[in-house]
């Protein structure tokens, strides 16, 4: 195992020492996990507000993807089979949470909630005593399904809907009880929305839940969107390439365009999952959309952005969401969306002036059909969208808001 020790210097404030677990699980050694999408994203900016008022120490993967005050990094390897070495890194970064924890004392355990071995983190650390907080984004099985866990009766289809979509179902199943367990007991639980707060009662959860809300890159946004003739794309899906994103919806919906408009051309930006993207590239092949659907892969910050101003229609089918970042950002952009309607987006873009929430696959395309022959109608619409944005949503609030709750749970001022 190779650890690396880094150190930044600490610009003042609170005397809060926050010990952070961001570690990242990689599937194969090339794996890039850049931080520039929903719960990532978000645990950038709130980090990035914490370095500044607090001590952060962060048990990170090697190399580690956000910056700490200071940072113990891990190195994961690769042997087969890969879920035993999951059980092994799991295990190195136990041993260095130990090590922390004797060398700094931290007043409080921060789960940003990016990944499974931070919620096994998180559970054994509240097993010990310690004051934990995590943030939770939403909860679904692979694929969608939601199945609360209200009795041992309910185990058996916890593991069938895992079954589905997952190689490994039992061992899969444990990280998502271990999920389940943390939320429970932690301290305190931060979530973006009230559909959310619902999902943590509904898992069980009776301590306090603080809702955030959501924010952008204000910055990111100032430059005004070009006219419609200057861009790119017709729509844009940004997102994981899993079921529960909607992916194979997303090709259903296209095909409907291209079938009132052939030359319409879709671009699909977000991790390649295994083995969904493949089955989602041999659908696309099935439904003759080489031509008419190009997936341009994770993109850095900038490029996103770029995108984004380069489309005229955000197309958003996931099946569960806690926010929906990406819609927030598309908004921001200047963009009209189509999304599948969920509980989260109804509370937090209700009053959005072009946020079409549809119920079925038909009425989505329709919609973005509808959009695209009427580009200047919805060019002005998409522009009251980014007003809307611009003036209700920034990650400054959602920062203070954590920080200011984690200073209170330890009595650190």
């Amino acid at each position: 195992m190779e650890q690396h020790y880094i150190k930044s210097a600490q610009r003042g404030g609170s005397t809060l020492r926050v010990l952070v677990l961001d570690a990242l699980w990689k599937e194969r050694p090339e794996e890039e996990i850049p931080p520039i999408l929903g719960g990532l994203r978000l645990h950038q900016k709130v980090l990035e507000f914490m370095n500044e008022r607090a001590l952060t120490i962060g048990l990170s993967s090697d190399p580690p993807a956000f910056k700490h005050g200071i940072t113990y990094a891990v190195r994961q390897e690769f042997g087969k089979p890969l879920r035993l070495e999951f059980y092994r890194y799991l295990i190195r970064l136990w041993i260095n949470f130990l090590r922390i924890i004797r060398a700094h004392k931290p007043h409080v355990i921060y789960n940003p909630g990016v990944g499974w071995h931070n919620d096994w983190l998180a559970l054994f650390a509240k097993l010990l005593g310690l004051k934990v907080a995590s943030y939770f984004h939403h909860y679904s099985l692979p694929g969608g399904a939601i199945v609360y866990p209200r009795s041992l009766l309910d185990l058996p289809k916890m593991y069938n809907e895992v079954r589905r979509v997952t190689r490994l179902p039992l061992f899969k199943l444990l990280d998502y009880l271990a999920l389940i367990q943390q939320l429970k007991i932690v301290d305190l639980v931060f979530t973006g929305t009230h559909f959310s707060a619902d999902q943590l009662r509904k898992l069980g959860r009776r301590k306090p839940i603080i809702i955030t809300g959501i924010g952008i890159d204000l910055e990111e946004f100032q430059d005004e969107p070009p006219t419609q003739d200057k861009k790119i794309w017709d729509a844009l899906f940004v997102g994981r390439m899993a079921p529960e994103k909607g992916i194979y919806d997303l090709l259903l919906i296209w095909r409907r365009v291209v079938d009132e408009i052939p030359e319409a051309k879709l671009a699909v930006v977000g991790k390649r999952v295994q083995p969904y993207y493949d089955r989602w590239l041999s659908e696309l092949e099935r439904m003759r959309l080489q031509q008419n659907v190009f997936h341009l892969g994770e993109l850095e910050r900038r490029e996103l952005i770029k995108t984004y101003y380069s489309s005229k229609v955000f197309i958003f089918p996931s099946k569960i969401e806690g926010a929906g970042i990406v819609v927030a950002e598309a908004m921001a952009a200047g963009l009209p969306v189509v999304a599948r309607r969920l509980p989260a987006y109804e509370y937090l873009y209700k009053d959005a002036p072009a946020l079409y929430l549809v119920n079925t696959l038909d009425d989505a395309a329709k919609k973005i059909v509808e959009i695209l022959r009427n580009p200047n109608i919805f060019h002005i619409h998409g522009l009251e969208n980014r007003k809307y944005t611009l003036r209700r949503f920034n990650w400054t609030n959602v920062s203070r808001l954590i920080l200011r709750e984690l200073e209170t749970l330890t009595s650190i001022r």
